[in-house]
């Protein structure tokens, strides 16, 4: 899914469900932010996270809670992977957490993360595969609870 897409799914839940998004989120990024991030956890985060971010900031999301690149924020990318250790463990990246213990991220590979969503499963300890091709895809069917 691209952005263009992703937006028309987000506009038209928006238009149904306004209360789905009144949580409260962290300011949207910047890409300074995005930069430093990168730099601190030493990888490339696929485009659709920057737009993301850029976009609509980190926290949550409709059904979802997206890490931020806010340094202030509970939920900074940073700070949950340095707790969670799984970078280093399992080369990935959480990107979200499930609210079961289980977190969906990127697959980290020579310092680059792949757009494709996977589950880090902590029952098995191991990083899955998902039917989700990039972040848009993962926030339109889990966030936005859009069946294809």
């Amino acid at each position: 899914m691209n952005f263009n897409e992703f937006m028309f799914n987000v506009d038209d839940i928006k238009s149904k469900n306004p209360i789905w998004f009144m949580l409260d989120s962290d300011p949207v990024g910047t890409d300074n932010q995005i930069k430093v991030t990168q730099l601190h956890l030493s990888l490339s985060l696929p485009e659709e996270y920057k737009v993301f971010i850029k976009t609509f900031g980190g926290g949550f999301f409709a059904f979802v809670n997206i890490f931020s690149v806010n340094k202030e924020s509970n939920w900074n990318i940073v700070e949950q992977n340095n707790r969670l250790g799984l970078k280093n463990s399992h080369n990935f990246l959480a990107i979200s957490d499930s609210g079961t213990g289980d977190f969906y991220g990127f697959e980290i590979v020579n310092g680059v993360c792949s757009p494709a969503i996977k589950v880090y499963d902590h029952e098995k300890n191991q990083v899955e595969s998902t039917v989700y091709e990039n972040l848009y895809d993962y926030l339109v069917a889990v966030g936005l609870k859009v069946k294809k």
